[in-house]
């Protein structure tokens, strides 16, 4: 296994919407236990496709942050949304900084799983959030898109000075 590159704002690819797996493969599994192993090391609880530079749409989600807990879901679509939080988020691919956003306390999605079956998953609380965010890369959004103007200018603002440091 590899760790991969972290793509980071203003990376392209973050902006795009990913495409749909059409079917899993030796290697999609290949690059889904990198992806795994990139996250672990880079300390995340969840990573999509697009922030290792990849257009698919897989994200894969650690509310434990423990190896061998993580779920990984092909081609996710959120079908329910209920109520409303504001949660403290950051991300791998904005390093240094994080925001207050509003997201759903509870979520019903659809998604493949690593067989090619379609399964249908409830999330609450954090682990909703989490699939939100990775969802959110899959259609070219960043956390940074929730929040007002003024203040997604002050988070940009604080990344360039710290991708300039690090």
């Amino acid at each position: 296994m590899s760790i991969l590159r972290v793509e980071t704002y203003p990376s392209e690819i973050l902006r795009k919407v990913a495409k749909p797996v059409d079917e899993v493969t030796p290697d999609l599994v290949r690059l889904i236990q990198d992806m795994i192993e990139t996250m672990y090391k880079e300390e995340g609880v969840g990573l999509a496709a697009p922030q290792i530079g990849v257009s698919k749409r897989i994200i894969i989600a650690s509310p434990q942050a423990k190896p061998g807990t993580e779920k990984v879901y092909l081609n996710p679509e959120i079908t329910k949304k209920e109520g409303k939080t504001l949660g403290l988020e950051g991300c791998l691919s904005l390093p240094g900084i994080a925001a207050e956003v509003n997201r759903a306390t509870k979520i019903t999605f659809t998604a493949l799983d690593l067989q090619g079956n379609k399964i249908t998953v409830k999330a609450e609380d954090f682990f909703a959030r989490i699939i939100q965010h990775e969802i959110d890369h899959l259609d070219g959004k960043l956390f940074i898109d929730h929040v007002a103007f003024s203040e997604r200018k002050e988070l940009l603002d604080s990344l360039k000075k710290n991708l300039m440091i690090g």
